[in-house]
């Protein structure tokens, strides 16, 4: 993946139902709508013909893109051709319901030009499954990704851990038939709920008790030990992928690279600039109908303090870590000198590490890196002062 190439990521914001710990843009309604949508969205896409730089990857994301027909997805991707120069090996990744999958729907989607799919399966656990909302069952989960596989597909699978009720037993026996499905990529994420969603409120409200956080800690480093045991490598803190299988759009993020999102609440982060496009969709739909471009509800050009925490609070969530050169190259200025007292004394107390010129949290710490976090913001917040105020005397 070149680092001068850039992503795109192309929201579908529908989805049958709405899952109840589930806070992004989506909504139920409007299906009607979609063929309209799917308009807007090419023609969004057509601002962007003087971009030059060739995209390396493609994300359709949602809400659900599965629902979306092969020829719909082929003509997205056809107006992507036609906008971007696309590099021959592109990674193009649809999100997947199980519950929606079929081998023809599957085979065509693979002939329209998709290579990757992502399974939002969550648990393999039936009970699980209702109690997060879920449309599929674990035998569809089961049955999808073996159907990915027939044709043709490397593939994901989402996984979450620390639901309600759930033990350290469980959660090893979920990895392990999850590793009976042979993905080539597995995302296990810790349940994390807003107190706006259903399932926040429940837990608020004591219907819902999740794990300790001493069982939190041991699911996790289970999952560490049982995925390196099968061959797979963590090269994120909730990303584990086979050998040569990491996905290069996610990388982009968490390498802090550029990438162009299009749709109604696609974010994007591009010519030093951060936009994000109206979650409402006829809004969206009129705006871009209108002038070709979408209604923003932000657009800002990140100050020095963002655009370094940013650099840091992503690229430390990597297993590979933050590069001391190229954060020297990016900031003319080295990391220890933005770090302060606070560097070497995250590294003393063994919270991070530098091996071969690359910055990195610790393996056995990397569930409190939010925590390791804080006070790398704090020693960002004290540098951009102290060169503020240099720069103020300077002045004078």
């Amino acid at each position: 993946m070149a680092r001068d190439s850039i992503a795109l990521y192309v929201h579908f914001p529908f989805c049958l139902s709405i899952c109840p710990y589930c806070d992004f843009d989506r909504q139920a309604t409007g299906f009607d709508r979609i063929d309209v949508y799917l308009e807007a969205v090419n023609r969004e896409l057509a601002q962007f013909r003087q971009v030059d730089q060739p995209v390396h990857s493609i994300f359709f994301g949602g809400g659900t893109p599965s629902l979306m027909s092969a020829a719909q997805l082929s003509q997205l991707l056809a107006a992507a051709r036609e906008t971007f120069d696309m590099q021959p090996d592109a990674e193009i990744t649809v999100e997947c319901n199980p519950g929606d999958a079929d081998l023809a729907k599957l085979q065509a989607f693979r002939a329209a030009g998709a290579t990757r799919l992502s399974f939002g399966v969550q648990s393999l656990d039936d009970a699980f499954l209702k109690l997060l909302g879920r449309r599929h069952s674990s035998a569809e989960a089961r049955q999808a990704a073996a159907w990915a596989k027939q044709a043709g597909f490397d593939f994901n699978l989402d996984f979450m851990f620390g639901l309600p009720g759930q033990s350290l037993e469980h959660w090893q026996d979920t990895l392990d038939q999850a590793l009976e499905l042979h993905p080539d990529h597995l995302s296990c994420y810790l349940l994390t709920l807003d107190e706006n969603v259903q399932m926040g409120r429940d837990v608020a409200r004591g219907k819902l008790v999740l794990p300790q956080d001493d069982e939190l800690a041991e699911m996790y480093t289970s999952t560490r030990h049982q995925l390196a045991n099968a061959g797979f490598e963590q090269y994120e803190i909730s990303n584990w992928a086979r050998p040569r299988q990491a996905s290069r759009h996610n990388l982009t993020y968490w390498r802090d690279g550029q990438w162009i999102g299009v749709g109604a609440g696609a974010a994007s982060a591009y010519g030093g600039r951060r936009w994000k496009n109206t979650p409402v969709l006829e809004r969206y739909i009129s705006s871009v109908t209108a002038s070709g471009v979408a209604h923003r509800v932000e657009d800002e050009v990140p100050d020095l303090r963002t655009r370094m925490l940013d650099t840091l609070s992503l690229g430390l969530r990597l297993r590979e870590g933050v590069s001391l050169d190229e954060f020297r190259l990016r900031y003319g200025v080295d990391l220890a000198t933005v770090f302060g007292e606070t560097g070497p004394w995250l590294i003393e107390t063994d919270f991070l590490e530098c091996v071969d010129g690359r910055l990195k949290i610790a393996a056995d710490h990397q569930l409190i890196t939010n925590e390791i976090l804080v006070r790398i913001e704090e020693a960002i917040d004290d540098y951009v002062r102290r060169e503020t105020s240099a720069s103020q005397i300077a002045a004078r």
